[in-house]
């Protein structure tokens, strides 16, 4: 996956992806009460507080796509884990205006 080793994508490339089944772990760093009230399918909910401590829960062998409400805590836990040698990437635009076959509502 050319876009991961710290990268952007947008809400269709993601999509494009889940369609074609594509191995990833989807990362919501969002509070409890915001991801229960809709998040992606498959995604684990991880508070970008909580990261720190719940790491150990990314290292699945897997890329990985960060995302929350706006896209700025995504960046730079993306940032911060490619860095780490981890292939991650941030949702760019963040969750706030998907409303597509991908979300569970609350």
């Amino acid at each position: 996956m050319g876009m991961f080793m710290f990268g952007m994508i947008s809400i269709y490339q993601l999509e494009r992806m889940l369609d074609q089944g594509s191995p990833l772990l989807l990362v919501d760093l969002r509070t409890e009460e915001e991801y229960i009230y809709g998040h992606l399918y498959t995604a684990v909910n991880i508070p970008y507080e909580s990261l720190a401590d719940r790491e150990e829960e990314l290292y699945k062998g897997l890329p990985v796509l960060f995302y929350c409400e706006h896209g700025g805590k995504s960046m730079q836990a993306a940032r911060e884990y490619a860095g780490r040698g981890l292939k991650a990437a941030s949702l760019g635009s963040g969750i706030q205006y998907y409303s597509g076959k991908y979300l569970v509502p609350g």
